[in-house]
């Protein structure tokens, strides 16, 4: 029988855990100590919301990156460029739109995957537009409450006239108002992350779990096809959260390929030793668990915070609201 999977899931946001002297890798003894705040956190923001942030800026990026056809390599980076500024800068400060922005272009050029400002600003204003009217989304069964936002009758359309009114929007002029809203919130806000990072990240490409998944795969003499794509899916799923900043790569591609055999009934050596100890090492088993949990976390699509971080606009925590929010000029101008 294949090794079963404990499904208790834990939602929390687990900070950064920081080391002064060498920050992007976090060994097993400083996970032990007494977890630091992130800096969200700080200003008062409950882990629940931040998670809910996290999620939505996350998913903005995958849309974003399936839009603008970019390789899965790229979507990690962009993804792992975001944790890593909101480990270092607070929701309060800067909104998941422009950061996403932000990430998107920094990756591309990272990943020698060049796309235009153009192509990625009319882009974000697609997503944006979808966003408002909450395309895909059931809003006769699921509703945020007082936190709903949305575009003005969105609930009396169906997803078919919603997508008419996506695809009737005129093109944004590159010479109006509306274009250089979305223009100067990119550029501004990629300066601060290039700033807040230390204008270092040629190394994030080498840091990604998907590269260790095939090497682990043949080491571990597994023909089936479906558990190499069942683990690459997982590893993508684990972008949606912190993991990349807290975890090595090479845990991820364990919890990646130990839940994609739980999946298809496949059995690796659990004796003399678990399988995973020849890539990890011993005593790891406790974050294999976490990992776990925090993946297993995101497939509930019941949940109204998984749910509305993919299909809806979440306004952003700012003090002065964000370029986007429901008071500002281009929700106004959207359509």
């Amino acid at each position: 029988m294949a090794p079963t999977i404990k499904n208790v899931v834990d939602k929390t946001v687990q900070p950064l855990l920081f080391d002064a002297n060498n920050n992007d890798r976090i060994s097993s003894q400083q996970k032990q100590q007494p977890p630091q705040s992130t800096p969200s956190s700080r200003d008062g923001i409950q882990p629940a919301i931040e998670r809910l942030h996290r999620l939505h800026g996350t998913s903005i990026l995958l849309d974003a990156s399936t839009l603008l056809r970019l390789p899965a390599s790229t979507y990690a980076t962009s993804c792992t460029i975001f944790h890593r500024t909101y480990h270092r800068l607070s929701l309060r400060k800067h909104c998941v739109w422009s950061v996403a922005m932000g990430c998107v272009l920094l990756a591309s050029k990272v990943e020698e995957e060049p796309r235009s400002i153009h192509s990625i600003i009319l882009t974000f204003a697609h997503i944006y537009r979808r966003r408002r009217l909450r395309v895909g989304d059931d809003i006769s069964k699921f509703h945020y409450g007082a936190a709903d936002a949305e575009a003005d009758n969105c609930a009396l359309l169906n997803d078919l006239e919603k997508e008419n009114v996506v695809r009737s929007v005129k093109p944004m002029s590159m010479l109006g108002p509306v274009y250089a809203e979305w223009k100067d919130a990119l550029f501004d806000i990629e300066n601060v992350i290039l700033q807040t990072l230390g204008f270092t990240l040629y190394w994030i490409p080498d840091s990604h779990p998907h590269k260790f998944i095939l090497y682990f795969v043949r080491v571990l003499e597994i023909d089936n096809k479906e558990v190499a794509q069942k683990a690459w899916d997982y590893c993508n799923d684990s972008c949606r959260i912190d993991l990349c900043v807290r975890y090595e790569p090479e845990i991820m591609a364990c919890v990646a390929i130990l839940m994609a055999c739980s999946c298809n009934d496949v059995e690796l050596p659990l004796v003399p030793t678990p399988w995973w100890e020849v890539f990890i090492g011993g005593n790891r088993s406790q974050d294999l668990s976490i990992v776990c949990n925090a993946i297993l976390a995101l497939d509930d699509d019941d949940d109204l915070d998984n749910r509305r971080a993919n299909y809806a606009f979440v306004p952003s925590l700012l003090e002065k609201s964000s370029f986007n929010d429901p008071e500002s000029y281009l929700w106004s101008k959207a359509d």
